[in-house]
């Protein structure tokens, strides 16, 4: 009996140990402000919806469309060289997160 409750309270004790971060395993979306997005200088104030477009006119886009903004970063359309792209776009930073070439524009 008193070998059974040692060994139940080392097991409860390995189990809160805490554990090399080198070890872990996957973040499940914890955010502990470490990825290279996070050391860009913030703007004083994000940009408007016709900010975002004449940036993004600047990276070369054209016929750019603007998602909805319900957070950072937002999502817009634009056409370059005669591809339809998808931008992921860090408003508040001015910063393109993200390309991804969607179809021929037509």
């Amino acid at each position: 009996m008193v070998k059974s409750v040692f060994a139940a309270a080392l097991l409860a004790m390995l189990a809160v140990a805490p554990i090399p971060v080198s070890a872990q395993g996957i973040g499940f979306g914890f955010h502990y402000g470490d990825d290279p997005d996070d050391f860009l200088p913030q703007l004083p104030m994000c940009l408007t919806d016709r900010q975002i477009r004449d940036s993004l006119a600047q990276r070369g886009f054209s016929n750019v469309a603007l998602n909805v903004a319900n957070e950072d970063p937002i999502q817009a359309r634009g056409t370059q060289d005669g591809w339809v792209y998808l931008i992921d776009f860090n408003y508040c930073a001015d910063y393109v997160i993200n390309v991804e070439r969607l179809r021929p524009a037509q």
